[in-house]
């Protein structure tokens, strides 16, 4: 990051920049390969299907359902919170008002309509998972029922 203080720093740091004096930005090939958590890399078994832990899927859906519920109870405090304050009569109340009124409300923008669109993606993605489980165990039903029909007379 780099500081201007005057209309001097800006012209000289627009000049080093058109000379090409700073450091060049890397390379996707001279970036290092992400790590931590999430970074793992998917390790194929010499399978040729995906197996689903039920018991993991059921315990994102626990998490992303609380997850929800926190959301949620941010919402109804926001909504709480969005009644008029006593703003006093000075020249900046009206524009002090308005700024407030937009960050802390529902239009585009606002702490509220931003949690409703977290809320929104959060039910989405719940509805995913489940339709994701629902399709999988319904496989795995019609493959048992298939095997246990398979050697019989």
């Amino acid at each position: 990051m780099v500081t201007v203080h005057s209309k001097a720093d800006a012209k000289r740091l627009r000049d080093e920049l058109q000379a090409g004096e700073h450091a060049p930005v890397p390379g996707a090939s001279q970036v290092a390969a992400p790590s931590g958590a999430g970074a793992a890399g998917v390790v194929a078994d010499g399978t040729d299907g995906i197996e689903l832990d039920f018991d993991e899927l059921a315990e994102a859906q626990r998490a992303i359902d609380r997850k929800y519920d926190e959301l949620s109870a941010h919402l109804k405090q926001a909504q709480e919170l969005s009644g008029p304050l006593r703003d006093g009569k000075g020249p900046v109340t009206g524009p002090m008002r308005a700024a407030f009124g937009v960050r802390g409300g529902e239009a585009g923008g606002g702490v509220q309509a931003a949690l409703v669109s977290y809320l929104d993606e959060l039910d989405r993605l719940r509805i995913a998972i489940r339709q994701v489980a629902a399709d999988h165990r319904g496989q795995d039903d019609e493959a048992a029922a298939a095997l246990d029909g398979v050697g019989k007379p």
